[in-house]
């Protein structure tokens, strides 16, 4: 290396080097300046978006995504499945149409958004019922927000809900539209139908052998079989370390001491005194009272008071509940005012019961296994340090296994679907995700990088690498008079479907000749088909918008998931509303059109929006974002 960099050649090459890297610096920075962005990816006036919202807002939306999915999503996949493009679109638009409120100066005030969070449940005493501030920093910090970003977000939305409601404020549809609505939503069309059992359509001809390998000739490309690899995977998680934890009598004994009135014991029973006055402010003044130490006995305006003795689940008022049953609550426990059928309510925790506590035989299996796996994840913590030196001294993956005391599971070749030839999924290998997709990208015997899942990392190792290959004839023919023989049947039975509908379309025969013909018999559904009554009537959502686009006399066809039975539809007559049926029509059409005018005005209003605020976007910055989330994957 000393005698290159000493070279002509070896100083050429640093030149290179430091003159791409200052071009690149400076081409950056002056990408930076041009855009006007500074940090921000988008911005549109004074608002704008920088990366770390972004990926705020991403991991939210996955977060929640992830929290019912069989298979949570990474960033990585987000970014391919174009997620990310999806949530950085909505912002934009939010930002462009914030920007037009900043600038016509439409800004909530702070008492507009104390009002609203006054309003949210999640951050109001249990007691009280009101605001507190320490539930609102808690949940804040539970839900990983900041107080000002998250009142900046509700200040954003109250200033996005007054530009909406200001665009569709006090729309009104004229009656002539009104009129047109009701006879739109209100006309009645008749149908029927029958079911044509396509199976009874003529046997098409068996394919021949030179079928067959015309077929196969024809169609090398589409039977080629992809590439498939042989894959060892290692999987490891705190399962793998709870042989080596020990757990003595001892340690069970005295966990079992210092928890078993709180874990292992019934539930306890808890009294408690249910107070109701006339109006809050004497209720306030009660429960001033009995805070200070007040009897209940002694309290003036109790229209009417109850002791109560029972168990947490037998409450059905969560509020109440939590207040009586909460963790930590004492005798002396205050739960209210709160208004309950027109009087409010105070309540006052009596005594507390304890519930029999089971003896340590019955629970200390429980104990051991929760001590077992406590430990086993330390352990397995350790080990991912040990995991990722061995990774970086680049060993291979049955050195690593070998060390760490994990076994390697070897997989049969399967494609990057993680599909075998013989069409079986391997679950298990395709749950190790991005260090799947690596052991694809990576030579035989090289490791792949490793992949944190919930439980478990995974590394993964190409034992083998299978070319993709066409298979010889003699091995397919068989697969392909089979593949053959379907199709021709599925094509024979669609003929056979659509000569049925050229004879309704041509006057050859009718609905009910059709169906006599087939064997079947003519139906129609049991309301008649409005608009609003289509979803009742049984037919398919497809022949529902080819009869509401159709003309009388119209014929449809529609298959089953199989492709053996056909539903044939026809439009008979089309029907206005009666008289009658318009008045009854007529709140019901004003409504929906006014929804529709509201729709179309607010979705104007959007664009005359767009159209006034310049949204400036850094496409280089977003580019960037996305390869950094790819790379951190």
């Amino acid at each position: 290396m000393k005698s290159l960099m000493n070279s002509i050649f070896g100083k050429f090459v640093v030149m290179i080097i430091i003159a791409g890297m200052a071009f690149w610096g400076a081409d950056q920075a002056w990408t930076s300046m041009n855009t006007g962005l500074g940090n921000d990816l988008a911005a549109a006036g004074p608002r704008g978006i920088d990366m770390t919202t972004l990926d705020r807002r991403v991991e939210n939306l996955l977060r929640n995504i992830n929290a019912s999915a069989e298979k949570p999503i990474t960033k990585s996949e987000a970014a391919d499945q174009g997620i990310i493009d999806q949530v950085f679109s909505v912002e934009t638009s939010k930002i462009v149409n914030l920007g037009y409120a900043a600038t016509i100066g439409v800004k909530p005030s702070t008492n507009a958004v104390v009002e609203q969070l006054k309003t949210v449940d999640a951050f109001k005493n249990p007691l009280t019922g009101e605001l507190d501030l320490n539930t609102y920093r808690e949940v804040l910090y539970q839900n990983r927000f900041t107080k000002a970003e998250y009142e900046q977000q509700v200040s954003d939305d109250l200033a996005l809900k007054t530009l909406s409601d200001g665009a569709v404020a006090a729309i009104y549809p004229p009656q002539v539209l009104a009129s047109i609505q009701a006879l739109y939503i209100g006309e009645t069309r008749d149908v029927s139908w029958f079911i044509l059992d396509a199976t009874k359509a003529p046997t098409p001809d068996a394919p021949t052998d030179d079928d067959i390998r015309a077929f196969y000739d024809e169609n090398l490309a589409a039977l080629e079989q992809p590439e498939r690899r042989s894959i060892d995977l290692l999987k490891m998680s705190a399962d793998d370390f709870l042989s080596g934890v020990t757990v003595t009598e001892q340690e069970i004994a005295t966990i079992y001491e210092a928890t078993k009135s709180e874990r292992f014991s019934e539930p306890d029973q808890r009294t408690y005194i249910e107070l109701y006055f006339a109006d809050r402010d004497t209720a306030r003044a009660a429960f001033g009272q009995l805070a200070g130490g007040a009897d209940p006995a002694t309290l003036s305006g109790v229209l009417s008071s109850e002791t109560r003795t029972s168990s947490k689940e037998s409450v059905a008022d969560t509020a109440l509940q939590d207040a009586m049953f909460g963790p930590g609550k004492q005798s002396g426990a205050l739960f209210g005012p709160r208004e309950s059928d027109g009087k409010w309510l105070v309540a006052r925790l009596v005594s507390v019961q304890p519930g029999a506590v089971f003896p340590i035989e019955t629970v200390s299996d429980v104990i051991r296994d929760e001590l077992t796996r406590e430990r086993a994840q330390v352990l397995f913590f350790e080990n991912l340090d040990e995991l990722d030196r061995s990774i970086g001294a680049g060993y291979p993956l049955s050195q690593i296994a070998s060390e760490l005391g994990v076994p390697v599971i070897s997989f049969a070749p399967v494609d990057e679907t993680g599909t075998t030839s013989e069409g079986v999924n391997m679950a298990g290998l395709t749950a190790a995700r991005d260090a799947f997709s690596d052991a694809f990208r990576v030579n035989a015997g090289d490791v792949s990088s490793r992949y944190d899942g919930d439980d478990a990392v995974y590394l993964t190792s190409p034992r083998t690498i299978i070319a993709p290959s066409t298979p010889e004839f003699d091995n397919v023919k068989d697969d392909i008079r089979q593949n053959l023989v379907a199709q021709r049947a599925a094509n024979a039975m669609q003929a056979y479907s659509d000569s049925v509908i050229a004879k309704l379309k041509s006057g050859d025969t009718t609905l009910a000749g059709a169906a006599a013909a087939a064997g079947a018999s003519v139906e129609s559904p049991t309301v008649p088909v409005t608009r609003i009554t289509a979803e009742q009537s049984g037919l398919p959502t497809p022949a529902i918008s080819a009869i509401f686009a159709g003309r009388e006399g119209d014929v449809f066809s529609y298959p089953n998931r199989t492709g053996e039975k056909f539903m044939v539809v026809q439009l008979n007559t089309i029907t206005p509303p009666s008289d009658a049926a318009l008045e009854l029509l007529g709140t019901q059409a004003t409504s929906s059109l006014n929804q529709a005018l509201r729709d179309d005005l607010q979705f104007a209003a959007e664009a005359e929006i767009r159209n006034a605020m310049k949204l400036k976007v850094n496409d280089n910055g977003l580019a960037a974002y996305k390869k950094s989330v790819a790379t951190d994957q």
